[in-house]
């Protein structure tokens, strides 16, 4: 009498079909997740064809900007985190010379509107070898005359 607990050989080739086809189905949306992913982060890093910053409004928020208050902010809301220390890491780009560099990052637009720009909508340009790590919400949680006092600092001498 044989024992029903042993099977023969080739009744185990269904497992085999089902783990095999479990694996392939894996492979197959890892390899579409990151393509998917790393395609999103390149397409929010080309700057756009057309710039959505006012450049008036930025200027005169800029003209009542106060670079010490805005100095205070940055500490505050931890931008040093990432501007400053991270910046080894390549976190973020470092604040020292932006007022220098900012004009070239996304023309058309001016140093002050950049940073804006940067600060309200931080992924409608990302500076090439950076992820698009800043917060989304400072729109919300700073009032224009804290932008303003941002660019002003960051415009200043003492940015760094």
């Amino acid at each position: 009498m044989s024992n029903p607990a042993v099977r023969p050989a080739g009744s185990r080739w269904p497992v085999f079909v089902v783990l095999g086809l479990f694996v392939l189905v894996t492979v197959v949306f890892l390899i579409e997740f990151t393509i998917s992913t790393r395609d999103e982060i390149a397409a929010r890093s080309q700057p756009t064809a057309q710039a959505s910053v006012d450049e008036n409004a930025v200027a005169a928020l800029l003209s009542a900007g106060n670079p010490d208050s805005g100095a205070a902010l940055v500490e505050k809301y931890g931008c040093i985190a990432c501007h400053r220390i991270g910046v080894r890491s390549h976190i973020a780009p470092a604040f020292t010379e932006v007022a220098s560099v900012a004009p070239t990052r996304h023309p058309p637009l001016s140093a002050a509107a950049y940073i804006y720009e940067s600060v309200t909508n931080p992924l409608a340009f990302v500076v090439e070898g950076f992820n698009p790590a800043m917060p989304q919400n400072f729109k919300e949680r700073l009032t224009p005359a804290e932008i303003g006092d941002i660019i002003a600092f960051l415009l200043s001498p003492d940015a760094n």
